[in-house]
């Protein structure tokens, strides 16, 4: 978690902490085949959660990783430029949820939009910290994974982030399916992004700044 769980009172405090960070930060650079990032992956607290609800999710869901990041890890490389990225992130997830409905069928077991478009980032992230996979020109393109520890800090900040004309709440306690729509996921990304540019970093960046690494 970031440092004492901040949850920033001003952009300007935002802004100078991130700056902060990114000049003692370096982007991992680990060994990590695609296999492994899909393996990983499926450690996650999200898939745990579904699995004690549902037996043969974890089996599902890694199946389907360990098919996609080799694809998702050879598409990056072609990525030019942020609309190109939107679409391969989009189209991933969208086949990721196909893929759980064609197995689950139930309410209890359903993958919610946000989640699986989290999974999908998440893997992203991974690949670009893979030494075989990356590809640094897409880094400024990643999208930042949307849960409660990368929402949190922005809760008192968001409606100076988005330019809508309502007003965009984030609860003090974020569900794992907070997340609900591609209008909201949108808009949030979006947010964390004006907070990027003024701080002069990639996007990701916050997402590590989040995790306290």
């Amino acid at each position: 978690m970031p440092e004492d769980d901040i949850v920033f009172p001003k952009v300007e405090a935002a802004v100078k902490k991130l700056a902060e960070y990114s000049r003692r930060f370096s982007f991992p650079c680990l060994d990590k085949d695609p296999s492994a990032i899909a393996r990983e992956s499926a450690e996650g607290a999200w898939i745990k959660s579904i699995s004690r609800k549902r037996s043969g999710c974890i089996d599902v869901y890694l199946q389907w990783a360990e098919a996609n990041v080799p694809k998702m890890a050879k598409n990056v490389r072609y990525v030019i430029n942020q609309t190109q990225f939107d679409i391969l992130v989009r189209k991933t997830a969208s086949d990721l949820l196909r893929v759980w409905r064609d197995a689950f069928s139930d309410k209890v077991t359903k993958l919610s939009y946000g989640v699986a478009h989290r999974s999908v980032d998440q893997l992203f992230m991974a690949i670009d910290e893979s030494e075989g996979c990356r590809h640094d020109t897409v880094r400024p393109f990643l999208h930042v994974p949307l849960d409660g520890t990368t929402l949190k800090p922005l809760r008192l900040i968001i409606d100076e982030l988005v330019d809508v004309d309502f007003a965009l709440e984030i609860p003090a306690t974020i569900p794992p399916g907070f997340v609900a729509t591609e209008e909201q996921y949108v808009l949030l990304q979006g947010a964390i992004s004006a907070l990027a540019r003024r701080a002069g970093i990639p996007p990701i960046l916050y997402a590590y700044w989040c995790a306290g690494k």
